[in-house]
């Protein structure tokens, strides 16, 4: 059965309860399901499973967490801890762009990331630790209060969606393959054909796309975005710097 207890939402904010013997800890419990989640997702992950995995009732889990969805709150923050940048980086771009890659690095090694970072709380250590990290980067650049908060959230947003369009891109050319029928197939139908007159330069990307290395190209696509969004980011704060200058002087 299922621990009992009053307190409700995310696992963070329950006492751990203390290890009930050696063989246990909710550690290992987050160890076993991660790989569950890496190799088949939400679906693939059961308590059950976990059990299985470490060699133990399924009974015995619950005294580590209540839920499936501990262990993924837990597993989660896990990964989150896998991503690495310096918060005293001197040059703020240099060290906002090292989290920025290492993030998308890793939800493209833990798929299932990219869901519960939409419906998990997300108040783990290593979430904060992160946060922390980029708004100590961004304050170095010169953003506060408000700003700060959106300047995190449009870096945040860039890699996350970034890498939701890389995936549905690398799953769609994959059924395709499986299916046995290439782009080029795709695109001499009569209906892309027409396509392609009312839209000529949708139609050159589309038979550029045919060649494309989708790993190297999805590298490129990610560097130009983080680029224009760095450049804005300093754009943007000079702008304001120089507002707040102006308004200072005529008071």
């Amino acid at each position: 059965m299922p621990v009992s207890d009053s307190s409700d939402g995310s696992v963070w904010l329950r006492h751990e309860r203390p290890p009930r013997d050696r063989q246990l800890s909710r550690d290992q419990i987050v160890g076993a399901a991660v790989p569950v989640l890496d190799a088949e997702g939400h679906r693939g992950l059961s308590m059950r499973r976990i059990a299985t995995d470490l060699g133990v009732t399924a009974g015995s889990l619950y005294w580590y967490v209540r839920t499936k969805d501990d262990v993924l709150e837990l597993a989660l923050d896990r990964v989150l801890g896998e991503v690495r940048a310096d918060p005293d980086e001197p040059d703020w771009r240099h060290g906002l762009a090292g989290l920025a890659r290492d993030t998308r690095t890793m939800l493209l090694r833990h798929r299932w990331a990219l869901r519960e970072l939409t419906v998990r709380p997300n108040l783990g250590p290593n979430a904060f630790t992160l946060a922390e990290t980029g708004l100590r980067l961004l304050s170095r650049a010169g953003f506060a209060d408000a700003d700060l908060d959106a300047a995190m959230a449009a870096v945040n947003d860039q890699v996350v969606g970034a890498v939701i369009a890389e995936v549905a891109w690398r799953d769609t050319l994959t059924r395709m393959r499986e299916s046995g029928v290439e782009w080029s197939e795709h695109a001499t139908t009569a209906y892309l054909r027409d396509v392609a007159g009312r839209h000529p330069l949708l139609a050159r990307r589309m038979a550029a796309g045919r060649k494309i290395d989708v790993e190297r190209d999805s590298e490129r696509r990610f560097e130009f975005a983080l680029t224009c969004l760095l450049e804005g980011l300093a754009v943007t704060r000079h702008a304001v710097a120089v507002a707040g200058d102006g308004a200072a002087a005529a008071l």
